[in-house]
This record gives structure tokens, C-alpha cells and sequence, in this order.
């Protein structure tokens, strides 16, 4: 129960930063849809504009990093599959087989029309909804009614796209400091869970660990769109070092969870078998803490000072042989928080052998591994060229 609890409170936090980082885009949406539904209808005429706000609304979204050819596609695509549905349900009746045949006629028209998978994917579904409500063509007056509307819907919606500023690394940066978040609660969890010997509270870590898990997710989708935008739009290039620092944020960051859901797995395990783990659930704390300051930094976007320091005082008191009592247990988890250390102290700028030369008990064996996804000549292990 106390593990659904756990979950649910990340999903209310999440649902709350959704919720304030898109107002202000569904807000420039649903005014771009007046102006959209004004000029189709005083302009061109058009009596009770429907598909003029539906189009400007479809092409513009909920997102604030807008990227002007996936808003064109979009508009390409609902007029023209507008367009088909008015000319099916002006010259044939409705049932089954014509909205089976208007699917088919939008999507290889919009496939036709732009390479891009939005183009058709609106073609179809708006020549099924135009056939549908194909009741509307007795309004409109046939063909030439309401792909006039869509038409007006998608320019109003481009305009937008371009003309506003946009930074196209806020929400990638929103993502990576709730996502910092979340984990800095899931570590204190599991600090107070060892740190107590409480079996039920590393048990409900895993509710916790579910939230980070899909808001990584969520964040890697929003710097897949800020690469995309930063890499066609030549006047948003300031922004290309930014949105690669938090690429290699974010990798760092899937990295050390592999280290740190072992230490949960791990610990609620040995704490079954021998209590309370004091020395490793303290250390955790603090890294928990270090995450929380993390987050901050990166949402702020200022050089994570005062993490990394918390950070490198870990490293240097997470000594395996200070732990007392001689069992491996205690010894076994601090090894996985040292990984842990290492990875979000390279999060924090430095290089891995930085990192590395910072642990206590460490003798300075040589280390390599490279990231073999990266290209050639770049690695995660280097220092930030931002932070470092």
C-alpha cells in the first residue's frame, strides 16, 4: 500500500510541472484558434468556421518547442485531408467502404504531398472526420468550403510557430530537474530504509523507481525535439552546446541508475537478512541531498557547485575498509554507492578520472570505458566542457 502511496504522490508532482509548463503554450494555442476562427470567418467568409481553430490547434499543440516544418507538415496535411473528405462526401454517400477509401486517398496524398509521417497521418484522419460530419457540406456549400478554413488554421498556426521566441532547451531542462528530483526522493527513501533496517520502506522504493523511470522517458523525448530544432533553425545555434551538455547529463544520469537500482534490489535484501546499515544509508542521504542541489542547478541552469561538493566529501569518507563489523554486507553496497558517487560527480562536470581520483581507498589504477554508442573521438568520461 505504502508503495503505491509513493507512487501516486510522483505521479500528482509530475502531473503538476506538466500542467505549469504547458499553460503558457496551450494558452498561445487556443489564442492563435480565436484568431484562426476570426479571420476564416470575416475574412473568407466563412460562416461558423469549425475546422480554422481545429487546425491551428492541431498544428500547434501543447508544446513550447515548436519546430516550424513539423508545424507546416501538420497544416499540409489537415487541409488536404479536409479537402478529400469534402469532395467524398459531396459526390458520394457515406458509409463504410467511402471512409475506407478517403483514408486511403488522404494518407497517399499526404505521403505524396511531404515525407514526413504528420503530413499523412492528418491526411487520413481528417478525410474520415470530414466524411463523417459529411452533414456539414449543406452549410458549406461542396468542395470548396472547409478545406478553406483548415488552410487559414495552419497559417495562423506557422505564423506563430516562428514568430515567437523560444528557448529550446526549457523543457529539457524542466525534465532534467524533475527527473533529478524524483531521484534525489527515491535515494532518500532507500538512505532512510537502510539507515533504520525498515524492510517495508526498501520495499516501496520500487513505486519511486517506476516514477523516475517514465520521466526519463518523457525527458528523453524533449531532447530528441531540442536536437532536432537547435539543428535545423541556424539563428537557435547559441543554444547547441546547452542542449548537448544535457544530452550527456541525461546519459550519465541513465548510467548511474543501473548502480543505484541494484543498491535498492540489494539492500532490501541484505537488510532482511541483518537489519539496519547505518554507515551506507547515511552516505546515501547525502547524495540524496547532492541530487536535490543538482536539480536545482541544472533547472537554473548555473554550475553545480555546492553538488559536487557534497558530492566529493561522499567520496572521500565511503571507505569500504572503515566499515566496522568486518560483514561484507555493508561493504558490498558502499561499492555500488561509490559507482553511484563517481557517475553524478561527472553529472556535475568532472571527468571520470576525476571522479575516481576523489574516492578514498582508491589507488590509481588506470581506467577506460568508453561509451561504445558515442561517435569516434567523443566520450561521457571526459570533463564537461561546460561545467569541468
Amino acid at each position: 500500500m505504502r508503495r503505491w502511496v509513493l507512487f501516486v504522490a510522483a505521479r500528482i508532482r509530475q502531473g503538476g510541472r506538466r500542467v505549469g509548463g504547458s499553460f503558457v503554450p496551450i494558452l498561445q494555442s487556443a489564442v492563435a484558434a480565436a484568431i484562426a476562427y476570426v479571420i476564416a470567418e470575416q475574412v473568407f467568409g466563412r460562416p461558423a468556421p469549425l475546422f480554422a481553430p481545429i487546425a491551428a490547434w492541431v498544428c500547434l499543440g501543447f508544446k513550447a518547442d515548436r519546430v516550424p516544418r513539423k508545424v507546416a507538415e501538420l497544416g499540409v496535411g489537415a487541409t488536404a485531408g479536409v479537402l478529400i473528405g469534402e469532395f467524398f462526401a459531396a459526390w458520394l454517400d457515406v458509409g463504410w467502404w467511402q471512409v475506407g477509401l478517403a483514408l486511403l486517398v488522404g494518407a497517399l496524398l499526404g505521403r505524396f504531398l511531404d515525407r514526413g509521417d504528420l503530413t499523412t497521418i492528418q491526411g487520413g484522419v481528417n478525410a474520415v472526420v470530414v466524411v463523417s460530419m459529411s452533414w456539414l457540406t449543406s452549410v458549406t456549400g461542396g468542395v470548396t468550403g472547409r478545406w478553406v478554413e483548415a488552410l487559414v488554421g495552419a497559417g495562423v498556426a506557422l505564423v506563430v510557430a516562428a514568430l515567437l521566441p523560444r528557448n529550446p532547451t526549457a523543457r529539457p531542462r524542466r525534465y532534467a530537474r524533475s527527473t533529478l528530483t524524483e531521484y534525489a526522493t527515491l535515494l532518500g527513501v532507500v538512505g532512510r530504509g537502510l539507515r533504520a533496517g525498515d524492510v517495508q520502506l526498501l520495499a516501496d522504493a520500487r513505486g519511486q523507481r517506476r516514477a523516475v523511470a517514465e520521466l526519463m522517458v518523457d525527458w528523453e523525448e524533449t531532447l530528441t525535439t531540442a536536437r532536432e530544432v537547435v539543428a535545423i533553425n541556424p539563428t537557435l545555434r547559441r543554444y547547441r552546446p546547452e542542449v548537448a551538455e544535457l544530452s550527456r547529463v541525461f546519459r550519465l544520469l541513465q548510467r548511474t541508475q543501473r548502480a543505484s537500482y541494484l543498491l535498492a534490489r540489494q539492500g532490501l535484501a541484505m537488510t532482511e537478512e541483518v537489519g539496519p546499515m547505518p554507515e551506507v544509508g547515511e552516505a546515501l542521504m547525502e547524495v540524496s541531498t547532492a541530487l536535490n542541489s543538482l536539480a536545482g542547478a541544472v533547472g537554473h541552469w548555473n554550475r553545480p557547485v555546492r553538488a559536487r561538493a557534497i558530492l566529493l566529501a561522499v567520496a572521500r569518507t565511503a571507505a569500504p575498509s572503515e566499515v566496522e563489523g568486518g560483514d561484507w554486507r555493508p561493504v558490498a553496497l558502499l561499492s555500488l554507492l561509490r559507482a553511484v558517487v563517481v557517475d553524478l560527480l561527472q553529472v556535475t562536470g568532472l571527468s571520470r578520472a576525476q571522479a575516481r581520483d576523489a574516492l578514498a581507498d582508491t589507488w590509481g589504477r588506470p581506467f577506460e570505458d568508453r561509451d561504445a554508442e558515442l561517435t569516434p573521438g567523443e566520450s561521457d568520461d571526459d570533463a564537461s566542457p561546460l561545467w569541468g
